[in-house]
């Protein structure tokens, strides 16, 4: 098969992730958070209620109930990524420990794009310079109702197709305590380096979504986090592959030690669940394989 200009081999677009699906941001202020995106211009367009789920797969336990909201912005659900907001009922969110003076490895900040970040973001004062797409530029920052920091960057609206009002989910961003290492534990699911970015940072992109980056910066002294799946913040990523078997299949013949895909159910939404591979970054952040044909999602051929 070709994508672009590339001629695939089977197993390796197999394991190659077609499309950036949603972020997972667990909350014990569910319409606090929900409120504070819809302001931002990302909209509730799918809600899924649990009362009695197996939370096993996620290390929780046999019984588990929760409230999932899947928060888009103006591009709308197939052409672009989600915030995913869960609010932990059975067990109850559990507060995130502080690192002190040093880091958590792993995901550190949502990040959102605006052509006027200050309008969005009044009560924003701190300003950060953050690598998003291995530029520097200016963030305007501030935090979610969960404790989440939140990076909004400016863009030049001429230079994007067909924009929408408001925020837009950029990219997020995760601390490494090797970028080399992460880079290369990247590559094996599509994503690529952009090149010139300054040192002692990292900007992945996938070849077939141009929408979403994945940046990071190094702290070699950074702590792996305790997190568990209900713990407050941001916790995973989900990530499009055709096919989760194949996708699995496909990694373990190259030598990677991974559990069993499995089924995730959420009957009240329009697909029923989802057949998921649960991986971890060499520094432990949780990314999530989801079963979705690249019929199912609209990803444009450049940056929107």
């Amino acid at each position: 098969m070709t994508i672009g200009d590339t001629e695939l081999a089977s197993t390796e677009l197999d394991r190659r992730v077609h499309a950036v699906l949603h972020c997972n941001v667990n909350t014990a202020r569910l319409a606090e958070s929900a409120e504070f995106l819809t302001r931002l211009g990302l909209v509730e367009r799918m809600r899924s209620v649990t009362d009695d789920s197996d939370g096993r797969p996620l290390g929780l336990g046999e019984h588990t109930s929760s409230t999932t909201l899947f928060h888009y912005d103006g591009r709308g659900p197939r052409s672009a990524p989600a915030i995913e907001l869960v609010g932990w009922r059975d067990p109850p969110v559990a507060a995130r420990e502080s690192a002190g003076d040093q880091s958590w490895l792993g995901f550190e900040a949502i990040g959102l794009r605006a052509t006027k970040p200050a309008a969005l973001l009044a009560d924003a004062t701190d300003r950060a310079q953050v690598v998003v797409r291995g530029r520097s530029m200016t963030a305007w920052v501030t935090s979610d109702p969960a404790g989440e920091r939140v990076e909004l960057v400016e863009v030049d609206p001429g230079g994007l197709v067909d924009e929408p009002a408001g925020a837009k989910f950029s990219h997020v961003r995760l601390v490494s305590s090797d970028l080399a290492r992460t880079a290369s534990w990247w590559a094996l699911i599509g994503f690529e380096p952009i090149p010139g970015g300054p040192a002692g940072t990292l900007s992945l992109v996938a070849a077939e979504d141009p929408t979403f980056s994945i940046e990071y910066r190094l702290d070699a002294q950074g702590l792996r986090p305790p997190w568990r799946a209900n713990t407050a913040g941001l916790y995973r990523i989900a990530l499009a592959v055709e096919d989760v078997a194949r996708a699995h299949s496909a990694l373990v013949a190259l030598g990677a030690d991974l559990p069993d895909p499995v089924f995730i159910p959420m009957v009240d939404t329009p697909t029923g669940g989802f057949t998921v591979l649960f991986l971890t970054d060499p520094d432990g952040a949780v990314v999530e394989l989801v079963a979705r044909p690249r019929s199912q999602v609209r990803r444009p051929a450049q940056p929107r």
